[in-house]
């Protein structure tokens, strides 16, 4: 666990140099880099830029801009388009005692539907104790966003089955 003092440190640093906690495009710290972080912010001028803080940090990503903070493509699993350009990612689950022909069936009623289903499976969860049976849903490439929230709407519909987050809509830009 990171110690809170060097946690407390860390944001001390980022204030004196002027970097705002809201222009962070996310902030992980190893456990045991946390020291050697600090020290680099020790080093730095008053307004130093968010890439004197971050030096690897793409050229292209802009303080306080999310729309310009891409990451590299990695696919969800083999049920996922492996190479871009890909699709939305509807994230659902039932209750944990569901049957694991559920998915099926689910996507089964989604073809039937009409609804452009790339892929779909199950996550593994290393919790035992995880108290649903999660799955993700990929929608094919191109899918408009107006048709993503249409299938939401058909999703919530569906007995058993709830949505649990859309963690891509699949028009992200990607590096």
């Amino acid at each position: 666990m990171i110690d809170r003092e060097i946690l407390d440190a860390i944001s001390r640093e980022l204030d004196r140099i002027g970097v705002r906690n809201e222009d962070l495009p996310g902030l992980a710290i190893e456990e045991g880099a946390e020291r050697k972080f600090l020290e680099h912010l020790e080093q730095l001028p008053p307004r130093a830029s968010l890439h004197d803080v971050f030096p690897d940090m793409p050229s292209h990503w802009v303080a306080g801009q999310p729309e310009t903070w891409t990451t590299p493509y990695r696919p969800m699993g083999p049920y996922d388009y492996q190479e871009l350009p890909t699709g939305p990612a509807v994230h659902v689950h039932w209750p944990k005692q569901m049957d694991a022909g559920c998915l099926d069936r689910l996507m089964a009623a989604a073809r039937r539907d009409g609804w452009a289903v790339y892929g779909a499976a199950f996550l593994e969860m290393v919790n035992t104790e995880w108290p649903t049976l999660d799955a993700m849903i990929i929608l094919e490439r191109g899918t408009s966003e107006d048709r993503l929230h249409e299938f939401l709407e058909w999703l919530r519909a569906q007995p058993d089955v709830a949505l649990s987050a859309v963690p891509r809509l699949g028009d992200e830009d990607y590096v």
